[in-house]
């Protein structure tokens, strides 16, 4: 078994591992009949601090994408505990993933008195209670985190675990990121009468970028009156490999929603970090964008002095320096959904450096504006499954106290990411209905 290491980074015990035992043994208890049964996946690793880890299914990596093991590898430390920056937004069991996470999966509920005892015994005697404690009592076979019986003599081993709780799969819905393709054609789940009477103006071409169209599609109200101009919300789109965002289910689900409500809607193209782009390319786009609807308002029958930015997922921290950063004036408001506030823990995610990232980001402006800045509604996924997203987030909104900023913020206790696709759900509606009150409020002159 010298092959295998069964120590971690974040205190979990590998030797436990139902993927481990069962690559070791072919034995599978609950836990790994789902992984290679109902998420297909090939259940192969040697433990934690090795270069061999479960790769998991094609949606979910498991260990292999675990932020954890990726940061403390990167900082080169023997484990979480022998970090300067222990302990850090990866590494918060306080925070409502962790809890949820914790509840839905209770082996991880040990790693707190895992830690303990490292830090008071040291790592070397941990191992060694760790080997004692996950074998059968009565035949010394191995047995694992979610294994109900001995797979040697049959004892019951109920008892001899530290929880009783055995992992509820549907956790893994919270942990699986969306599938691009899913995502690019899931539509709102919030629908209104009059959506299916709003004819879009499409593929209208606001800039040239490297001999590349950048388009828009402009929604108008149904029964729009030539004489009275709209109002226009826009509409900011995240990162992804995928092309021509602004043709998904989503953008053009909530173009008919915006229209149908009253208002006039602008979906576009920009760049995006995921094909190469720079922070100041995509905020170039933006910029471009705006000021073509400014320039062309009259023939589209929109009111210049009158714009709303709603933004999403990635897309947030640049639909938020559009609207914060030199406090324009015909920015009326700003809507955030479950989204970074901040470029440099975007930029961290996609694994890449900006040397904007710091200075262009939101959070950052808030001081440099105060008073100026419009008011904004943020909604929070309270599952979402990438976690630094939320710790994002809790920086944004205390800046935002701090700046004394008009803000709203709603949170979606069991929402995923992009909940306003996957939860079709009173809260969902709920949310949806209140960020309209809330564009009714701020863009309509009383």
């Amino acid at each position: 078994m010298s092959d295998f290491n069964y120590d971690s980074y974040c205190g979990l015990y590998c030797g436990a591992c139902s993927i481990i035992k069962a690559y070791q043994s072919g034995i599978k208890d609950p836990f790994a009949c789902f992984w290679s049964d109902e998420a297909g996946a090939e259940l192969k690793c040697h433990g934690c601090k090795t270069d061999k880890v479960f790769g998991g299914a094609a949606e979910f990596g498991g260990c292999a994408k675990c932020p954890i093991r990726a940061c403390a590898r990167e900082k080169g430390v023997e484990r979480c505990l022998s970090c300067p920056d222990f302990p850090c937004q990866n590494f918060n069991p306080h925070t409502d993933m962790a809890k949820y996470l914790f509840d839905k999966l209770p082996h991880m509920s040990t790693i707190a008195a895992n830690l303990q005892i490292i830090l008071s015994e040291g790592a070397s005697c941990w191992l060694e209670q760790q080997e004692a404690q996950w074998k059968c009592p009565d035949c010394q076979t191995d047995y694992t985190w979610y294994a109900n019986h001995c797979s040697n003599c049959g004892k019951d081993l109920g008892d001899r675990k530290p929880y009783k709780k055995t992992f509820d799969k549907s956790v893994f819905q919270i942990m699986t990121p969306p599938d691009p393709d899913q995502l690019f054609n899931k539509e709102v789940v919030y629908k209104l009468e009059g959506m299916d009477r709003v004819k879009p103006q499409k593929n209208i071409v606001y800039s040239v970028v490297q001999e590349n169209d950048l388009l828009l599609d402009l929604y108008l109200p149904p029964d729009l009156l030539t004489d009275k101009k709209m109002p226009v919300v826009v509409l900011i789109h995240g990162e992804t490999p995928l092309p021509n965002l602004k043709d998904s289910g989503q953008n053009n689900s909530l173009g008919h929603l915006i229209a149908a409500s009253g208002f006039a809607a602008v979906a576009f193209n920009h760049r995006t970090l995921m094909q190469g782009a720079g922070i100041k390319d995509v905020i170039e786009d933006i910029e471009t964008l705006m000021n073509y609807l400014i320039d062309n308002a009259d023939e589209f029958g929109i009111d210049k002095n009158q714009i709303a930015i709603w933004s999403f997922s990635m897309g947030v921290p640049f639909g938020l320096y559009a609207g914060i950063h030199n406090s324009p004036s015909y920015i009326k408001c700003m809507v955030a959904y479950y989204g970074f506030y901040d470029f440099t823990s975007l930029c961290n995610l996609l694994r890449r450096t900006d040397e904007d990232a710091e200075e262009f980001s939101p959070v950052q402006l808030l001081s440099q504006c105060q008073d100026k800045v419009a008011p904004i509604l943020v909604a929070r996924a309270g599952m979402d499954q990438i976690p630094t997203i939320l710790n994002s987030l809790t920086n944004f909104i205390g800046a935002a106290t701090t700046n004394n900023i008009q803000l709203d913020v709603y949170n979606h206790p069991t929402g995923v990411h992009a909940f306003d696709l996957f939860n079709d759900n009173p809260r969902t509606r709920e949310i949806i209905e209140k960020t309209l009150e809330f564009l009714k409020r701020h863009l309509f002159e009383l």
